[in-house]
């Protein structure tokens, strides 16, 4: 399924039937109540897999691998630097982001070593192999402390992946997550609903 048929059931549900041509509801803010239950569906696959088989894991199916992250470097902290397309979800390491590599032909460490924020100055103290690159996320930055230049370089990043504006392209997320996602979209626009619409155009908001 689409983004863009799932929006138009949702739609379709709120308003009773088809939406007119003055429908307030657009795609693009059903899309962002549905960017929001994909995230929150992730971290209850996570919980579920820990309650029902006692491990961490999250289904493949909400994983998207992200090529092309161009690295820079950060001029006063040393460290290097890639713009990810999504602020990670909120769970374990190692889950939100699952793989972090660079393509072979760069030849740099297949596999960089993910470490926290909080390990980060215990690891500056660390005599470490030149080969070895480190990384963590800060909000959509994903840094890396790397004795070899990374600047130019293109990371490889396999995550779960909530976010996009691409409404034609398909949910990747398991069909059972389906009627709970548009359940959970339903409860956010029915607060919608119930905010009454200021038209006064005062800067005011109505109380």
């Amino acid at each position: 399924m689409t983004r863009r048929v799932l929006i138009e059931q949702i739609r379709r549900i709120f308003y009773g039937g088809v939406a007119n041509d003055d429908a307030s509801l657009s795609e693009a803010e059903v899309n962002i109540y549905i960017n929001e239950a994909l995230a929150y569906m992730a971290k209850v696959n996570y919980t579920d897999a820990i309650k029902l088989d006692g491990i961490e894991t999250v289904n493949d199916v909400f994983y998207m691998t992200f090529k092309g992250l161009t690295v820079a470097r950060d001029s006063d902290t040393g460290y290097y630097y890639a713009t990810l397309p999504q602020v990670p979800v909120g769970l374990a390491r190692g889950y939100g982001i699952s793989t972090v590599t660079f393509p072979t032909s760069t030849g740099l460490a297949k596999s960089p070593i993910p470490i926290s924020v909080r390990e980060l100055d215990y690891m500056d103290q660390l005599k470490q192999p030149p080969s070895k690159i480190y990384y963590w996320p800060e909000g959509k930055k994903l840094w890396f402390k790397s004795y070899a230049n990374l600047t130019g370089k293109n990371a490889i990043v396999r995550m779960v992946s909530t976010e996009s504006a691409a409404l034609d392209d398909e949910l990747n997320v398991p069909q059972e997550y389906i009627t709970d996602i548009i359940t959970l979209v339903l409860n956010q626009l029915k607060i919608r609903k119930a905010t009454p619409e200021d038209r006064a155009n005062d800067g005011v908001d109505q109380a």
